[in-house]
């Protein structure tokens, strides 16, 4: 395991270049008094944080026809030289909020840095279903993937997984359960899960309270989260997962539990890297468009990536050799 990593724990937090700004837009939203409003002001605001910030990727809307429902995808296509790899990515929101809209330049980053085209999935979110309906939009959306790599220029043998907070565990969750996956991509996951946990008090992250962390665990355990599996640190499959990069918040309470899974994956043989973002809170990913530090970060997320999602060669020379 490669660790990277900048740390100063002690004394108030000294934020990254422009999370500042970040937190002032996340702050300024009107308040909502219900989850449903919280999503529509998140939708509505999302394109605040992406002011000043362009990737030069195409964007367009597919749905997953499942049983009953319909799950909707944003696909985030950089172009380049096909077949490309691709990278199934699931937003955070603590299991009840968050979107392919209020995550949009989420996704656009991810693909500019990586060169992999991301296709986003609006999972159901907690607690209109259990955690069981969330983890199979998942899986039913890696598998449209699959499914449809061809037709989106992508190569099917070079899929792998990205997700940030409550979208890494469901993206931990997909690899445990399913071979195909070729890496792993982690922003600053919820991988414990324990409301007690001393990080959680003593974290300097001025929008991830502990308060809110407990809240979400909460929601995560009514609804069935813990029901199947334990949580990521404590389950004993983790040598199925796939290589794997793990990118943490100094300031983040889940910080610390990131840093256990790494160590725990590599105690499972499994390829693992590390990176301790310094300065950064939860959620950075959000502040592209106000945080050069932000990009920065992003940037090093993809280096590390790249090598695992284009190691193979082009299909086409497989197919040769075969």
């Amino acid at each position: 395991m490669r660790l990277s990593a900048d740390r100063a724990m002690t004394g108030p937090a000294i934020l990254a270049a422009g999370i500042d700004d970040y937190v002032a837009l996340v702050s300024a939203q009107p308040p909502a008094a219900d989850l449903e409003t919280m999503r529509l002001v998140g939708d509505l605001n999302g394109h605040r944080y992406a002011e000043g910030f362009d990737p030069g990727v195409r964007r367009f809307d597919s749905y997953v026809a499942a049983p009953r429902r319909e799950i909707a995808l944003r696909v985030f296509d950089p172009g380049g030289e096909e077949p490309r790899p691709a990278l199934c990515y699931f937003h955070g929101g603590g299991f009840a909020l968050g979107s392919i809209e209020s995550f949009d330049i989420v996704g656009a980053g991810l693909a500019e840095a990586t060169g992999a085209v991301v296709v986003s999935v609006q999972y159901r979110r907690l607690p209109e279903t259990d955690y069981a309906g969330a983890r199979a939009d998942c899986d039913a959306a890696f598998a449209w993937l699959a499914r449809h790599a061809e037709a989106l220029g992508v190569d099917p043998a070079r899929i792998g997984v990205a997700g940030d907070s409550a979208g890494a565990l469901l993206a931990l969750s997909l690899c445990a359960a399913n071979a195909q996956p070729i890496c792993q991509l982690l922003f600053y996951g919820t991988f414990a899960m324990d409301p007690e946990a001393p990080a959680y008090a003593n974290g300097l992250d001025p929008l991830l309270t502990a308060d809110r962390v407990r809240q979400y665990i909460t929601l995560f355990t009514r609804c069935g989260g813990l029901d199947d599996n334990p949580a990521p640190v404590d389950r004993q499959d983790l040598a199925v997962l796939p290589p794997t990069h793990i990118v943490a918040a100094e300031h983040d309470p889940l910080c610390a539990e990131a840093v256990q899974l790494a160590a725990r994956l590599e105690e499972a043989g499994v390829p693992t890297t590390i990176r301790i973002a310094p300065k950064m809170i939860h959620g950075f990913l959000r502040a592209l468009g106000v945080s050069a530090a932000a990009r920065a970060e992003v940037a090093a997320a993809a280096e590390a990536i790249r090598p695992m999602l284009w190691a193979l060669a082009p299909i086409e020379t497989r197919k040769a050799m075969a």
